[in-house]
């Protein structure tokens, strides 16, 4: 996988996650139930990024292997931590791991 399209996914992803927490986190404070906010963004990074991972696997024709899971998991905790403390931090952190 290139970096470059990593990174893009990556962006969409976490922009999807925070957009689709604030959702929930708006709907959930109008009917006054209480939640943890890092749990459900952990939640819907989860769900979002098995959804993506599995839409391009079937688009793309790649067949579900152990390698796959790791990166749907992967994906998932970057995206998770994108949507948390921001798409720069985890850019950069990206970029200075490629670099060594």
């Amino acid at each position: 996988m290139k970096t470059g399209f990593l990174i893009t996914a990556l962006a969409v992803a976490s922009a999807l996650t925070s957009l689709t927490v604030e959702g929930i986190k708006k709907l959930l404070d109008e009917q006054g139930k209480a939640y943890k906010p890092n749990l459900l963004a952990a939640i819907v990074a989860i769900l979002l990024s098995i959804f993506a991972i599995a839409g391009y696997a079937l688009y793309m024709s790649i067949p579900i292997s152990i390698q796959l899971v790791v990166i749907t998991i992967a994906f998932a905790f970057l995206s998770w931590l994108t949507a948390m403390v921001g798409f720069d931090k985890v850019k950069q952190l990206i970029q200075q791991f490629l670099e060594k």
